[in-house]
């Protein structure tokens, strides 16, 4: 039972920053958080879209999807090109790292990861994709709290940018565009007012 032990262990180690939205609560949402929502919110699309996908498989990448952030450490969405270059050599690091880690104790894990981040399937490019979703859906649930802080020019020159950077990874699932559009459509809406909304500095 000592591998079981020391599997759990790894779990709450928080080796890098995850840059998930924040909630209605005013704080930011956990990793853990994050992935149980993409699940629900994955399957639930899978559902009404009626899609041939294997709901099982779809939760598993929704679980993993980001261990290996986890440990390189993220970056805003806001990141410079640079910023996310870097980015992509810490993750190619921790690929090596997770797989040394967890070989012998989880094989499942490093086994998964490597064809979530190869997008071997389309379970993994759907799983992508909504996760290219899920910042519109936290910002509409919360109201817009602390937009100020992350974009506040007028013209939505940064969120746009934003946007079509998200757009471009989504369409590896071309499918669910239209349901990213839409979220987008409706959250540029309501950007105004969450503009005229005076709030303190964002911790």
């Amino acid at each position: 039972m000592t591998y079981i032990t020391g599997l759990a262990s790894t779990f709450y180690e928080s080796p890098g920053e995850i840059f998930h939205s924040r909630l209605s609560t005013n704080r930011r949402e956990t990793d853990g958080e994050h992935a149980f929502s993409l699940s629900m919110v994955a399957l639930t699309i899978a559902e009404r879209m009626d899609l041939s996908l294997n709901r099982g498989l779809i939760a598993e990448y929704a679980l993993i999807h980001d261990l290996v952030e986890a440990h390189a450490g993220d970056v805003s969405a806001r990141a410079s090109d640079e910023e996310l270059l870097l980015k992509v050599d810490r993750e190619k690091e921790a690929c090596v790292y997770i797989k040394a880690r967890y070989a012998t104790i989880a094989p499942w894990i490093p086994t998964l990861i490597e064809r979530y981040e190869a997008r071997s399937d389309d379970e993994a490019k759907f799983v992508y994709a909504v996760d290219k979703c899920m910042g519109a859906l936290t910002w509409l649930s919360g109201d817009g709290m602390k937009w100020q802080q992350n974009y506040p020019e007028k013209d939505g020159s940064q969120y746009h940018n934003v946007v079509r950077r998200l757009r471009k990874k989504a369409s590896i699932y071309p499918d669910l565009l239209e349901y990213f559009d839409s979220l987008h459509e409706l959250l540029d809406n309501r950007r105004p007012d969450y503009l005229k909304r005076a709030e303190g500095v964002d911790a």
